[in-house]
C-alpha cells in the first residue's frame, strides 16, 4: 500500500475507536478527522468542506423539518391509539404499533415515529398488563427497518445515494430501496411479532410499575380563587383521582417538604408536590386551579416536552437549581419520571440520572435549543392544547414531495426542500421550530464524513482494502461477498453512528463490487441495509438509547433480540441482492 492509503486508513481506524469508545462525540469525531486529511493533503483544503454543500445533506435536513410537521399533528400516536382494542396482547401490539412506525420512518425521521409511539405503547400496557420491556425494543427495531425501504427513512441511505452518484450512475431512485428493504422490514416485524419480544427481558425494573411514562412527580401552585384555593388536601386528593394523580408533600421555605395532613386547608400561592399521569396534566390542573411551577401555564406559546436524559448528558448528577435552567434557558423542570422510585424532594434540588424522563415546559424554540445543547432525547412533544388541524397542513407538503422526487420530476433534495419550505408557509410548523428540528450534529458528521470517504478512493485505498482481502483469502462467491460486506457494516454500525458507518463502507462496496466485475447497486443496497441493522448495542441508534430507560433495559440486553434480527436481514437480503447482481 502506498503511504497515503496508509495514512487514510488509518485515520478512518481513529474515527471508529472515537466513535466506538463512546467519549468522543460523532460530530466531533468525524470534523476533526476531516481537518486532520486535509492537514495530511488527503483531502484538497478547497475541498474541505463541499460535503456540507452536499445533495445528501439538503435532503437530510429537509426530511427532518417534514418529519417535525407531521409529528406535531399526533397523527402517528393517534392511528397507534385507535387500531388496538383491549386485550390484544403483545403478539398483536408489536404487529400493529411496529407497521405503523415501520410505514412512519420511511417518511419521517425514525427517532420521532418511535418516539410517537412510546406513550401510545406504555398505555397499552398498562391497559393490558404488558410489560414494558416486551414491547419497547421491539418498536425501536421496526422504527429502524422501515426505514430502510425509502432514499429519506434514514441517513445511511441518502448516503449511498450520494455514492452511487459519485460513481457516475446517478442517484438511486427514492423506492429503489425497497427492492431488499421491504422484503427485510417484513421478515424483521414478523420475526419481532412471533419471537423477538419473548426474548426481550421483562425484569422487575421494567415491570413494577406499568404505567405511562408518568406517573410524573410534578411541582404545582395553588391559584388565587381556583377550585383548590381553600380546599383540603384530603379534597384535592378526591378531586385528583379522577385525573390519577394524587398529593406527595407540601413544599415550604427553603424547598423543604412535608406530607401533610388530610385537613390541611390550602391557600393561593402554596406549593405542592404531586404524582400525575402525563397525559391528565393540562386538563386536570387546569380544572382544579392548579399551575405548573411558578410561572409557568398562563404565558403565551408555552408547550411540554418529555425528554430522556442519556448517559453523557450534560445534566447527568447536576440538578435544575445549579443548572439555572429558567434564568439561562428560560426552561421549566415541572416533571420526572424514574422508574421504581418515587421522589419526595422539591424538583429544584433533586439530582438527575442517566434514563430519567423529564418534563420541560418552555418555548418550543427553547426547548429545542436546549435539548439539543444537553444531550437530551425527546419523546412525543406535549403541548397541553393539541392543534390537529395541522395534520392536512404537514401531510400534504410531505407527500407531494415524496411524489415529485419519486416521480422523477425533480430531484430529491429539491422536491423535499420545496416540500419543508411550503409545510413552513403553511404553518404546520414554525421557522424556529423547523430549525430546531434538523439535527445538526447529524449533518456535521455527514458534512465531514463525505470528503473522508471519498479521499478512500481518490488515494485507492478502498481498491487496495479489497485487492489486499482477496490476496489473502481468495475471491469470494458473490453471495459470500455480498453478505460479508453486510456483516461488516451492521457490526460498524454497532459501535458507531450509522451516517458514518455508510460514509466509511460506501466505497467499500463499490470498490469490491468492481473488482468482482459484478453490478454496483447491489453492494451499496447492501451497505444501506448493514448500517441501519445497529440492533446489538444501545448506543449504535438513537432509538435503542430512548427506550432504554422506560424499558428498564441494560446495555447486554440487546444482542438477545438484536442478533437473530441480524440473521434475519441476511437471510432475506442476500439471495435478493444476489439475484439482483447475476
Amino acid at each position: 500500500m502506498t503511504t497515503p492509503q496508509l495514512m487514510i486508513l488509518g485515520l478512518l481506524a481513529g474515527v471508529i475507536a472515537a466513535m466506538a469508545s463512546g467519549r468522543v462525540r460523532p460530530d466531533l469525531a468525524a470534523l476533526s478527522a476531516l481537518l486532520l486529511a486535509v492537514a495530511l493533503g488527503l483531502v484538497p483544503a478547497t475541498d474541505a468542506f463541499a460535503g456540507f454543500g452536499a445533495p445528501a445533506v439538503v435532503t437530510v435536513a429537509a426530511a427532518l423539518v417534514l418529519s417535525r410537521a407531521v409529528e406535531e399533528t399526533g397523527l402517528v400516536q393517534g392511528l397507534a391509539d385507535r387500531l388496538l382494542p383491549a386485550g390484544s396482547g403483545a403478539m398483536m401490539a408489536i404487529l400493529v404499533l411496529g407497521g405503523i412506525g415501520a410505514a412512519a420512518s420511511a417518511f419521517i425521521n425514525n427517532v420521532a415515529a418511535l418516539s410517537l409511539l412510546i406513550p401510545a405503547a406504555m398505555r397499552i400496557c398498562r391497559r393490558d398488563g404488558i410489560a414494558p420491556g416486551a414491547l419497547l425494543m421491539p418498536l425501536s427495531f421496526a422504527t429502524m427497518l422501515g426505514g430502510m425501504t425509502t432514499l429519506i427513512g434514514t441517513p445511511p441511505n441518502v448516503i449511498v445515494s450520494d455514492a452511487r452518484a459519485g460513481a457516475e450512475l446517478g442517484p438511486f431512485t427514492f423506492f429503489a430501496f425497497a427492492t431488499a428493504g421491504l422484503p427485510v422490514a417484513l421478515a424483521g416485524l414478523a420475526y419481532l411479532a412471533l419471537i423477538g419480544w419473548r426474548l426481550a427481558p421483562k425484569r422487575e425494573g421494567s415491570t413494577e410499575d406499568v404505567r405511562d411514562i408518568a406517573p410524573y412527580v410534578v411541582e404545582v401552585s395553588v391559584q388565587k380563587e381556583g377550585r383548590a384555593d381553600g380546599m383540603t388536601v384530603q379534597d384535592l386528593d378526591e378531586a385528583l383521582s379522577d385525573y390519577d394523580g394524587q398529593v406527595l408533600a407540601l413544599i415550604g421555605a427553603g424547598d423543604r417538604t412535608r406530607v401533610p395532613h388530610g385537613s390541611t386547608v390550602l391557600r393561593a400561592g402554596d406549593r405542592l408536590l404531586l404524582e400525575a399521569e402525563a397525559e391528565a396534566l393540562g386538563p386536570g390542573l387546569e380544572t382544579l386551579g392548579l399551575a405548573l411551577a411558578e410561572k409557568a401555564t398562563k404565558s403565551s406559546g408555552l408547550v411540554v416536552a418529555e425528554v430522556v436524559v442519556t448517559a453523557d448528558s450534560r445534566l447527568v448528577g447536576r440538578n435544575a437549581a445549579s443548572i439555572r435552567l429558567r434564568d439561562i434557558w428560560g426552561v421549566n423542570l415541572v416533571g420526572l419520571s424514574r422508574h421504581g422510585t418515587v421522589r419526595r424532594q422539591s424538583l429544584a434540588r433533586l439530582r438527575i440520572e442517566p434514563g430519567d424522563v423529564l418534563l420541560l415546559q418552555g418555548r418550543e424554540e427553547t426547548l429545542g435549543a436546549f435539548q439539543s445543547a444537553t444531550g437530551l432525547l425527546p419523546l412525543a412533544p406535549r403541548s397541553l392544547a393539541m392543534a390537529s388541524e395541522r395534520t392536512l397542513r404537514a401531510v400534504l407538503p410531505l407527500a407531494a414531495g415524496v411524489t415529485i422526487a419519486a416521480a422523477g420530476i425533480a430531484p430529491a433534495p429539491v422536491a423535499l426542500a420545496a416540500a419543508a419550505a411550503v409545510a413552513v408557509a403553511l404553518g404546520a410548523v414554525t421557522a424556529r421550530a423547523a430549525y430546531s428540528a434538523i439535527d445538526w450534529p447529524v449533518l456535521v458528521v455527514l458534512g465531514a464524513m463525505m470528503p473522508v470517504a471519498q479521499a478512500m478512493e481518490t488515494t485507492g485505498a478502498a481498491d487496495a482494502v479489497v485487492t489486499l482481502t482477496f490476496d489473502t483469502i481468495g475471491t469470494p462467491v458473490l453471495p459470500v461477498a455480498l453478505a460479508v460486506l453486510m456483516a461488516l457494516t451492521m457490526t460498524l454500525s454497532d459501535v458507531m453512528n450509522n451516517a458514518a458507518t455508510a460514509a466509511v463502507m460506501a466505497p467499500v462496496a463499490i470498490g469490491l463490487a468492481r473488482a468482482l466485475d459484478a453490478p454496483i447497486d447491489p453492494f451499496l443496497l447492501a451497505t444501506a441495509i448493514g448500517a441501519s441493522s445497529a440492533f446489538l448495542t444501545p448506543i449504535g441508534h438513537q432509538n435503542n438509547l430512548l427506550v432504554m430507560g422506560p424499558g428498564g433495559y441494560r446495555f447486554a440486553d440487546y444482542w438477545r433480540v438484536g442478533l437473530p434480527l441480524e440473521l434475519v436481514a441476511l437471510a432475506v437480503a442476500t439471495p435478493i441482492l444476489t439475484a439482483m447482481a447475476a
